[in-house]
């Protein structure tokens, strides 16, 4: 069984032997108790730190055991002296980090327009972490072309399961192509075991985040290459943010449905209507595929089964049979 008690078994058997039997020598006390002398050393310092030892007057040289009322008394003294300078120490980390936190926001990026523009993955992943720690009402959120990586994953968890803990309401919306990612179904099928709400669409606008619609993140910067966001605190910005989410929100398919599953009268997923909607418009396979979030060769493959169900030879009498049949 494991030890719990605040002095250990053994160094309580060693205080009972001295205190009861008026035995000082170390050998004898580990013979009497059945265990290494260097063991009864190790309990006789720790009884001693703990002021429950002191040098006996009748045996010069050895140690007595102090009365266990005021054994406690001295012990609880001890640990409420250890436990106000904790607490002395937590408060002031508590000030000191505040103070940085201020002083960080206040050396934002921050324009007179209340956007932050962050084009460094360290400098994004900080102000994340904050929001999400300090997000307490509601976190909305768009998942464009890309899986999430496991790493990604990994490190915002804990930041997940902080918020859920604290009450805080998730609904996202992935790609219906999240069905073809393992990784990222996963994630969005356990944020979904744990109360979360999350929906598919054919295609997204953008990677967002909105928290506590107080603040809205977009990824990507204009002309930026490498990892770059925006952070919107105006409150017209982040509502009208909102609005396209719930605009999204209010088309989206519910995860636990099959994305295969067909959802109107002529048997298209809203996947494959997509895809006919934007070749439409002149787009090739490969613009196509990359705003389904779908590899260029599953795009082709869904286009030759939809040219195959109309009875085409060709992309351009798919299209005319498909808005014949008002599929588009």
């Amino acid at each position: 069984m494991e030890d719990v008690s605040p002095l250990g078994q053994r160094t309580l058997a060693v205080y009972r032997a001295i205190l009861f039997h008026k035995e000082h020598d170390p050998d004898r006390l580990a013979a009497l108790l059945g265990i290494a002398a260097d063991e009864v050393e190790e309990a006789l310092a720790q009884l001693s730190e703990l002021s429950l030892l002191a040098p006996s007057r009748d045996s010069p040289g050895a140690l007595r055991a102090v009365n266990p009322s005021l054994g406690l008394k001295v012990l609880l003294q001890r640990e409420q002296d250890e436990l106000a300078y904790r607490q002395q120490r937590i408060e002031q980390n508590r000030a000191a980090l505040a103070a940085l936190a201020a002083e960080y926001t206040a050396s934002s990026r921050s324009g007179p327009d209340g956007i932050e523009e962050l084009d460094d993955v360290d400098d994004i992943r900080i102000r994340l972490e904050a929001l999400a720690e300090g997000c307490r009402h509601e976190v909305l959120a768009f998942h464009p072309v890309g899986g999430l990586t496991a790493e990604s994953i990994e490190a915002a968890r804990p930041l997940n399961e902080r918020a859920l803990a604290r009450g805080v309401r998730f609904r996202s919306i992935y790609l219906d192509s999240i069905t073809n990612d393992r990784v990222t179904r996963e994630h969005a099928q356990w944020m979904a075991d744990h109360d979360s709400e999350i929906r598919t669409s054919p295609t997204l606008p953008m990677r967002l985040l909105i928290v506590d619609t107080t603040t809205a993140v977009v990824a990507g910067l204009p002309g930026q290459t490498g990892p770059s966001a925006l952070l919107f605190g105006s409150p017209p910005v982040v509502l009208a943010m909102r609005a396209l989410f719930e605009a999204y929100w209010e088309h989206a398919t519910p995860f636990h449905q099959d994305a295969s599953v067909k959802d109107d009268a002529h048997g298209l997923t809203p996947q494959e209507r997509k895809l006919l909607q934007l070749l439409a418009t002149g787009l090739t396979d490969e613009a196509v595929a990359r705003t389904l979030g779908i590899g260029v060769r599953t795009e082709r493959r869904i286009m030759a089964e939809l040219m195959e169900r109309l009875g085409a030879s060709s992309r351009f009498e798919a299209g005319v049979q498909a808005a014949r049949r008002q599929w588009v």
